[in-house]
């Protein structure tokens, strides 16, 4: 149906249908975050399924986050550290909040980089150009580069077929309906999502409780996370089914050191001088 509004119609309904297939594309993402944990059904060949199946609209190669989330779990609280998705200023820690002059400019240019997404895309793009030349991929194992090849060819192939379908029908499908809603919707939005997961938290500490933070929200925005607010709880317990992770917070909820009551008041507090701790 989005497609749709976004294929027709006039300007009002083409902005209506971006914005919901981008949403989608997003919420997606987070739905592929459950499947790599192997918590979305209980076949790991139907959990890769559905995490290549999710993750194709926004680029994301299901084995290639696998590898990398599964690190980010175990290196959380040390150096070595890395998550997937690159936002250049990863925790905030770059530029100080009361930093003047020309600083302002710089952490400017920083959230440009960070809700464009563009480290992702561009990883991407290399690491199609490796896969279509079967080659393996940085700091990966030769049996995980296969499977990261398999997806990065799946999502070409998809491209390629909605490309041909964009020349058959005379209209730029998947200018419209995939490439448009992705990169001005779905990037800033899940870029967002995962803001504040450990953003200016004491991400060299190995403590959960103080390199990650919880979102406590309402009903719809813990449905459209798939409840990656519960963030310090699922880094607590990472096989801990996502609809049980509520129940985690009901019995950790006082000794966490940064939670708020919803993503607008984490986005308020980015506004104001940084401290240790971020409890509301």
């Amino acid at each position: 149906m989005a497609a749709g509004v976004v294929g027709g119609g006039g300007l009002a309904a083409r902005v209506v249908g971006t914005l919901l297939l981008g949403g989608m594309f997003a919420h997606a993402a987070e739905l592929e975050h459950e499947a790599l944990h192997h918590l979305g059904f209980r076949s790991r060949r139907a959990n890769t399924i559905a995490g290549v199946a999710l993750g194709t609209p926004m680029l994301i190669a299901y084995s290639a986050y696998r590898a990398a989330h599964l690190r980010h779990h175990r290196d959380l609280g040390t150096p070595r550290n890395r998550e997937f998705f690159d936002y250049g200023d990863q925790h905030g820690n770059q530029h100080g909040a009361d930093a003047g002059g020309g600083a302002v400019l710089v952490r400017g240019w920083a959230w440009v980089v960070r809700l464009s997404m563009a480290a992702h895309y561009a990883r991407f793009v290399r690491d199609l150009w490796l896969a279509l030349r079967g080659a393996d991929l940085p700091g990966e194992s030769p049996a995980t580069s296969r499977r990261i090849r398999r997806d990065l060819r799946i999502i070409f192939g998809v491209f390629v077929v909605l490309t041909a379908a964009s020349v058959a029908f005379g209209r730029a499908l998947v200018v419209w309906e995939w490439l448009v809603p992705l990169v001005l919707v779905a990037g800033p939005v899940h870029a967002l999502v995962e803001l504040p997961e450990h953003y200016r938290c004491q991400t060299l500490d190995p403590d959960p409780f103080a390199n990650t933070r919880t979102i406590r929200s309402n009903r719809l925005m813990a449905w459209f996370t798939n409840g990656n607010n519960f963030h310090v709880e699922h880094h607590l317990m990472p096989n801990l089914p996502i609809g049980r992770l509520g129940l985690l917070h009901a019995e950790v909820r006082d000794r966490l050191v940064h939670y708020h009551p919803g993503y607008l008041h984490f986005l308020r507090t980015l506004l104001r001088p940084r401290s240790g701790a971020d409890r509301a």
